[in-house]
């Protein structure tokens, strides 16, 4: 089961280069490419080695309606933390049939979303501090699925990657962050059964921060539920989720876990 989930865990896995369209490849069809797929989402990815960049692309409309959104949530994101979006955004085109964009590879690396929370407490409080330090938690955009395979640490910089549901309806304070510590608690569990004592000390430390930023009160104090009726009622969401169910980890959330998450919340909330 745990090499199972791994897989699903993994942001891409090799397809045949024979699935790539002619016109997708255009000028760069003499460059090292390697194709690559995100888990049923209606795009396909190809990341070229010489030049360091990843074309994502689709010719289904609703993949090409992710690509749109992940161009404008990529600008918004990037003039959000006082980047230049060029630098990143090399290139973005959108016909009737197919739509393309074109990343540039960011440096750094990506932290283990199985590993356990303790392990990653300091990793947390980083994302936390960037969220903070740009208010992204004011805003009413939301990136809607934020886990630690969505981001990108480098020394001190932090890059939040995959805005494909930028366009999604749901416009809570503070929802990504919150999405987040709640993964970083239930993945590893989930993937390896890791939850220790210390682990359950660390989760109420996380949970007190969330507290002081005065967000929405159910959202705090049942996450699991808050999350999955909103899932389920955003047209965007929704449509991913009954693609790909463990796209959203709420959904695949054991009730055992689920209880001990939510007691652990009422006890910190209480005190």
């Amino acid at each position: 089961m745990r090499n199972n989930f791994l897989n699903i865990m993994k942001n891409f896995f090799s397809i045949k280069k024979s699935n790539v369209p002619y016109y997708i490849l255009n000028n760069n069809i003499n460059d090292y490419y390697k194709v690559l797929k995100t888990h049923k989402n209606n795009t396909s990815v190809i990341f070229f080695k010489k030049k360091l960049f990843f074309r994502k692309y689709s010719k289904l409309k609703k993949g090409i309606e992710k690509i749109e959104a992940e161009y404008e949530g990529l600008k918004w994101y990037c003039k959000k933390t006082n980047r230049k979006s060029e630098v990143i955004l090399l290139n973005y085109t959108q016909k009737k049939k197919f739509a393309y964009i074109d990343l540039k590879k960011i440096e750094g690396k990506k932290i283990k979303s199985w590993d356990t929370l303790s392990k990653n407490y300091f990793y947390l409080k980083k994302v936390y501090s960037h969220y903070k330090k740009h208010k992204l938690q004011n805003s009413n955009k939301t990136h809607g699925d934020l886990t630690f395979d969505n981001i990108i640490f480098n020394k001190k910089k932090i890059f939040i990657i995959d805005w494909e549901f930028f366009y999604s309806k749901i416009k809570f304070r503070g929802y990504d962050i919150v999405y987040l510590f709640l993964s970083a608690a239930c993945l590893p569990y989930v993937i390896g059964k890791k939850f220790s004592d210390n682990d359950e000390i660390t989760f109420k430390k996380l949970w007190r921060m969330l507290i002081k930023m005065n967000l929405n009160k159910k959202m705090l104090l049942d996450p699991f539920t808050f999350f999955k009726q909103l899932i389920k009622k955003d047209k965007i969401l929704n449509s991913s989720a009954k693609l790909s169910k463990s796209k959203f980890f709420p959904f695949i959330v054991k009730k055992p876990h689920e209880k001990k998450i939510l007691q652990l919340i009422k006890s910190t909330i209480n005190n």
